[in-house]
């Protein structure tokens, strides 16, 4: 059982039917079922109508079954309960109903949004806290004049760098660095059935499939992780305030 139909809920959703059938191959007589399930109307809301069939039609290929315009009431060791009173027995819930910022955003008397997140200026300083910055999951930072950060490593990542040098040149009286970042992409992981790939914050679907996948797949693997090579020049270079092209 999945719980959520976010960008987590569905990635989670659709990697699960292949990891189980693997895992249960050797004839123990366990016929695995996933079942996501969304207060929504329909699952991914977030992500528009151009990738919404693509992810419909992934989620019918991998054998989800999905429940939506229903929410969960109650969650026990059998199973959950929905908001319909139905109960659906389940060896495993997995919870991917959304995302809050640490608590200890809460120590400051400032003003927080709906997640729980900082708000900050284009140089990552907490607003009403200019000796303090923020960056990541705890920071909503705008990226262009219309759109504040996600909570993901695409937004995060920069964030850090550009407030981790920023915090060394606010010591050292050096002009500040604004982060700006002009692009958007979504790129959503969807089993078996490969990945869909879109761009601007409306995510037009720009790739989908095999293609899609193996540029998730990079995303993963490579371009997230810093060198590991042990070099310290190749750490910092990695750790200068600079915004990757889009993948």
């Amino acid at each position: 059982m999945v719980v959520g139909a976010g960008l987590t809920g569905i990635e989670t959703a659709c990697e699960l039917p292949g990891r189980l059938h693997a895992l249960f191959a050797r004839g123990d007589g366990v016929t695995p079922r996933v079942v996501l399930i969304d207060h929504n109307p329909f699952v991914g809301s977030d992500m528009g109508l151009s990738a919404r069939p693509v992810i419909e039609q992934a989620l019918l290929d991998n054998g989800v079954e999905t429940r939506t315009g229903v929410s969960v009431a109650a969650v026990s060791p059998g199973g959950v309960t929905l908001s319909s009173g139905e109960r659906l027995a389940a060896a495993t819930v997995v919870w991917c109903a959304g995302m809050r910022a640490s608590r200890l955003t809460e120590q400051l008397p400032v003003a927080r949004d709906r997640l729980g997140r900082l708000q900050v200026d284009d140089y990552l300083r907490v607003i009403g806290v200019p000796a303090m910055f923020a960056a990541g999951d705890v920071a909503a930072a705008r990226m262009d004049d219309e759109h504040l950060s996600v909570m993901s490593c695409q937004h995060g990542r920069p964030m850090g760098r550009y407030a981790g040098c920023n915090v060394i040149n606010d010591l050292f009286d050096q002009p500040l660095l604004a982060l700006r970042i002009p692009w958007y992409v979504t790129v959503l992981d969807l089993g078996s059935a490969g990945a869909v790939y879109t761009e601007g914050w409306e995510r037009k679907v720009v790739s989908q499939g095999a293609p899609a996948k193996t540029t998730k797949q990079s995303i993963n693997t490579r371009r997230i992780y810093p060198p590991l090579n042990g070099s310290r020049a190749d750490l910092l270079a990695a750790a200068a305030p600079r915004v990757q092209p889009r993948p």
